[in-house]
């Protein structure tokens, strides 16, 4: 892992300006795998650790990685993002919602300021739910298996 510099965080920054309207790495230390591009962040804090002498595989959330010259959100990067995004959001309504956790691709109820073909942030009421990518009007569901809901019967 390596700690990205100001110029490399600033490039990130700008993808995700140009996809939901927003700027927020400024507010953490942001790391990077150099083989599958995974973007991690942390706090400063960080410093005060011996990095090279912890056997770490991360360090910090795992916020996404760039895809394609895309920044391809993870659930937790889609939280902390969407509050102040106001760019490719769309909205599930009740029925939807489940199909998506479930890993099914959704027609959203809303989608404002989409983007064809972008990565757009998934909202339910006030919660998000991470992200999909928007064709043809649909919610293509991005979601890793391990985060679907299998079953909804207890």
């Amino acid at each position: 892992m390596q700690v990205l510099s100001k110029k490399d965080i600033r490039e990130i920054d700008v993808l995700l300006r140009e996809c939901y309207n927003v700027e927020i790495l400024k507010e953490f230390v942001v790391l990077k795998t150099s083989k599958e591009n995974k973007i991690w962040i942390t706090n400063t804090d960080v410093f005060e650790l011996d990095i090279e002498k912890l056997r770490a595989n991360s360090i910090g959330l795992y916020f996404g990685r760039v895809d394609n010259n895309r920044l391809r959100l993870s659930v937790e990067g889609a939280q902390i993002v969407g509050p102040h995004a106001n760019k490719n959001i769309a909205e599930l309504d009740e029925t939807s919602i489940w199909d998506f956790v479930r890993g099914f691709d959704v027609k959203p109820a809303r989608f404002d300021k989409c983007s064809e073909g972008a990565y757009v942030l998934i909202k339910f009421k006030n919660n998000w739910l991470g992200i999909g990518k928007l064709e043809n009007g649909i919610i293509k569901n991005v979601l890793p298996k391990s985060r679907k809901i299998i079953s909804l019967n207890p």
